[in-house]
């Protein structure tokens, strides 16, 4: 079963994503409202997961859209909001909305995924598994036995081949032989698939299988890095349980390693634009202080504030505000280098900290920003931006509250003066 997840923001679309999948459902994820209505003409699907807001309409207008086909009037519509506004709210359900979750509640959306996928379908297996056997007979059994249940195989005779298949591709579990034929027998094999360099295959579990069945083998397989040891001849229902349960895990500890990367990307960047948040730049700009003051390295902080932006969201709408700040955002990400910080810091303030970069060269950096920045039209809109520089010192004895203080003066004093212009302050 498969659902469709519909959220603008790239980090919260993963981390729901993997809520959902948690749950049982997979999932495919795209940005907009007419994203969406496009894919599911095309595409079934059983189950649609979609933001509040949207880049071009609301979840009100999307679920309205969707009853209006007769090919998807029918499809569950769960709608995942930070607003608690009851109006809205209600105005979702008229329009055809069948649930609602707040954002934090990754663990109740995975609950109701899971028991979606309860009521409205089996569970079949899946998993993709690397084997390696040279005994021509048992591949073939072996290798049936867990197509017939689900899993894709891709099987090699020797531990070279297997070995190699491994470096390229991602499994779920690799099963082999400790009598192989080649230079590898099944102890080397073990061996070399857990000194391979790569992150995302350390906790592919190993499942190992011999007509030995002595304590000292399997203890010292055990001690390489395999998970399990299965004496031959191999029987049907024990091999699909242990590797069921291999599996099982392996995907639960690839899916709790996402949500706690995405925990920890959401907790440093800012879920519209995709910058750093200010927690982010507040922790680490006193590292970028010690370090300009420890090596003598020049070092400037540029704020760049959105002039009349407050009107912006009041005349146009916040969702032109949110499109105009994702822009600048991408503008700001292709004004610097990579060993930069950009982060946005509240509202339609940016906040630039650059390394290695005196206080002439960041006016020169600022001042393109202002130009890109007035030729950005976005959404057919006027925009211009106060920028506001201030350096931190190689001998200051101010802290970053003070330098990020004296750069704001700047762009007051920017926006005094018509906004629409660099500012530095000395």
């Amino acid at each position: 079963m498969e659902g469709l997840v519909v959220e603008p923001s790239r980090t919260y679309q993963k981390l729901l994503s993997s809520a959902i999948e948690s749950g049982g459902l997979e999932t495919q994820q795209v940005s907009s409202g007419s994203e969406a209505l496009m894919l599911l003409r095309k595409q079934s699907f059983d189950l649609v997961f979609v933001a509040m807001h949207l880049q071009d309409m609301d979840a009100s207008m999307f679920s309205s859209h969707l009853r209006a086909d007769l090919r998807t009037r029918q499809i569950p519509v769960v709608m995942v909001t930070s607003n608690e506004d009851k109006k809205l709210l209600d105005e979702a359900f008229s329009a055809g909305v069948t649930e609602v979750f707040a954002k934090h509640e990754l663990d109740k959306i995975t609950s109701y995924a899971a028991q979606f996928s309860r009521k409205n379908g089996s569970k079949t297996m899946s998993g993709r598994i690397l084997y390696i056997e040279d005994s021509p007979s048992a591949a073939s059994m072996t290798s049936t036995i867990l197509r017939d249940s689900g899993y894709t195989v891709d099987h090699f005779a020797t531990g070279e081949e297997g070995i190699a298949a491994f470096q390229e591709y991602a499994y779920d579990l690799v099963l082999t032989d400790i009598l192989l034929k080649g230079k590898l027998n099944g102890y080397g094999t073990v061996k070399a698939l857990r000194h391979i360099e790569d992150e995302s295959k350390k906790y592919v579990p190993l499942l190992v299988f011999s007509v030995l069945n002595e304590v000292a083998h399997k203890v010292e397989l055990l001690r390489l890095g395999a998970n399990d040891y299965v004496t031959k001849p191999l029987i049907q229902e024990e091999l699909l349980a242990r590797v069921g349960n291999l599996i099982t895990s392996k995907k639960l500890l690839d899916k709790a390693i996402t949500q706690q990367n995405l925990l920890q990307e959401l907790a440093t960047k800012d879920p519209l634009t995709g910058l750093y948040n200010r927690y982010f730049l507040m922790e680490a700009a006193p590292s970028k202080m010690r370090e300009a003051t420890r090596y003598n390295i020049p070092c400037s902080l540029i704020i760049v504030n959105v002039d009349q932006f407050k009107s912006i969201n009041e005349n146009y709408g916040h969702p032109k505000g949110d499109t105009l700040l994702r822009e600048v955002a991408s503008l700001l990400i292709k004004s610097i280098r990579q060993e930069d910080i950009a982060a946005r810091f509240d509202g339609e303030e940016f906040a630039l900290l650059l390394s290695h970069c005196t206080i002439p060269n960041a006016a020169i950096v600022a001042e393109k920003i202002r130009k890109s920045i007035e030729n950005l039209h976005s959404s057919d809109l006027n925009v211009t931006a106060s920028l506001g520089i201030a350096e931190i010192c190689q001998d200051s004895t101010e802290n970053f509250s003070e330098i990020f203080k004296a750069a704001r003066e700047a762009i007051h004093q920017a926006q005094s003066n018509g906004g629409n212009q660099v500012i530095t302050r000395l």
